[in-house]
């Protein structure tokens, strides 16, 4: 009796298998004949090489930050904004590709909708008509071609611990009419300077969050620890020597250790003698507005000018006068 009880499984496994194997051969039998046969699979092939949409990659940017005030302080739209003054030209021509696509998939789809199934250039086709049917569905959906017809960014910002470790996350997806919007508000300038002063805090409060709590702490002891005014070594604070709100930028060579007091007296202000760094770096004695990089004279079509060293990532210009 136990030999039988150990003799039935085996058996039912076996019988299981075979009809699992009978299964999909037969699948398969019907699936070569839908692939080889089908009038309407044809049809869409060939309007598949017809219509050629653009290629447009996901966007997704993320940032870290160490210093949870910094995590609290900026804003997913505020980091976008940030971005965007580097990539805007990208952006708008994956903008523009989208919606070209979703005009052209309108088009595309109007004539899919028009190609009839269940129709075959075979003599003999095979006798179960829904079986085949249903396999020429499932393999004419999965050869439409669904291009991207909408442009997003998604922003996630990691608050970490100074080892990076994530211990917290704010994210938002912006859709193009609301990137769109940002450029054009950044794209409101007077020379250097924005016209818009949300759009210029933005850019200061994701500036500013640059120094890490491990770039401060190397601010510190390349510093000696102590303040660069009064020698202090208590209440320390990292400082911009030329201050953000002016065009600053955070870089080592512009960064320094004051204390509280000393910090809170020298404000915004530009002390005497003091250059922008990024001026300094620069063969022009100009840097760029944008990024804070090198200013490098060329020549164009229609004259001289100074271009960023960045150039493609960043397309600032400026008139040689």
């Amino acid at each position: 009796m136990q030999y039988i009880g150990l003799i039935i499984p085996i058996v039912l496994g076996a019988i299981a298998l075979i009809i699992t194997q009978i299964y999909c051969s037969n699948k398969k039998k019907y699936s070569d004949f839908v692939e080889q046969h089908s009038i309407a699979i044809k049809e869409l092939n060939e309007l598949n090489k017809q219509f050629v949409f653009a290629p447009i990659g996901k966007c997704n940017i993320e940032h870290h930050y160490d210093n949870e005030a910094f995590f609290d302080t900026i804003s997913t739209t505020d980091y976008l904004t940030y971005w965007l003054v580097f990539n805007q030209k990208q952006v708008l021509t994956d903008i523009k590709n989208a919606r070209q696509n979703l005009d052209l998939f309108n088009r595309y789809m109007h004539q899919v909708n028009t190609l009839n199934l269940n129709r075959y250039d075979a003599p003999e086709i095979p006798p179960n008509a829904e079986k085949l049917l249903s396999i020429e569905k499932k393999l004419f959906n999965s050869k439409i071609v669904r291009p991207t017809t909408n442009f997003n960014i998604y922003v996630r910002l990691y608050r970490t611990t100074i080892n990076g470790r994530a211990v917290e996350l704010k994210h938002d997806n912006f859709h193009s009419e609301t990137i769109e919007n940002i450029i054009k508000r950044l794209n409101q300038r007077q020379g250097n300077r924005y016209l818009d002063n949300g759009i210029w805090q933005s850019i200061c409060r994701v500036e500013r969050g640059k120094v890490s709590n491990k770039m401060r702490f190397a601010i510190y002891q390349r510093d000696g620890n102590r303040c660069r005014r009064c020698g202090s070594r208590y209440d320390l604070e990292v400082d911009h020597i030329f201050p953000i709100s002016k065009g600053g930028k955070s870089t080592m060579d512009n960064l320094q250790t004051l204390c509280h007091s000393c910090n809170s007296a020298k404000s915004n202000t530009i002390e005497a003698g003091v250059v922008n760094p990024a001026a300094r770096r620069s063969a022009t004695g100009k840097f760029c507005a944008r990024c804070g990089a090198p200013m490098v004279k060329r020549n164009g079509p229609n004259g001289s000018f100074y271009g960023c060293a960045n150039y493609p990532k960043c397309t600032f210009t400026m008139q040689i006068r």
